[in-house]
């Protein structure tokens, strides 16, 4: 056996174990990437559920800038766009609220939250008057979606289905 043979058997093993530790570190790094991003929806669907449930539910429109940004875009037909055409709608749609106490009032209960990329969906049941019939409720379910830009709400659509 020849030095240079003896000299690459020798370095064989060492450049193998160069090649684990690097996809070691691919492997971290994908993990870490994943974990990065399934914290980022973690933390979108909290901020969502943290506005529907302190602005609409605890009626604290004053706080609505906290999650919502200045130019928000509003896709519901008879609301205007940008946070102040929300909170316009608001103050109209419930004349005289007053913010409530956190831990005072119901919180509404969804069925599924939901999270893709930079969009957030809310989807919960409730009860409205059956088109044939004003005094009968008819339960329905509710579609809101909300994508999240920079930590603020900046689009919103919304649907039923009876």
């Amino acid at each position: 056996m020849t030095i240079r043979n003896t000299i690459a058997l020798a370095a064989a093993p060492m450049l193998l174990l160069a090649g684990c530790a690097d996809a070691g570190t691919e492997q971290q790094d994908t993990a870490s990437v994943a974990a990065d991003g399934q914290a980022q929806l973690e933390a979108n669907k909290q901020l969502v559920l943290d506005m529907w449930h302190t602005v609409l539910n605890g009626q604290n429109f004053d706080a609505a800038g906290d999650y919502i940004a200045q130019d928000y875009i509003q896709h519901s037909p008879g609301i205007a766009s940008g946070l102040d055409g929300l909170l316009e709608y608001l103050r109209t749609s419930r004349p005289g609220a007053e913010p409530l106490e956190p831990g005072t009032y119901p919180l509404t209960e969804f069925e599924f939250v939901l999270a893709e990329g930079d969009l957030v969906q809310l989807m919960h049941r409730r009860e409205l008057p059956s088109r044939d019939d004003p005094d009968t409720l008819v339960p329905v379910w509710w579609y809101d979606t909300f994508r999240v830009e920079d930590g603020k709400i900046v689009e919103h659509w919304d649907s039923i289905h009876r």
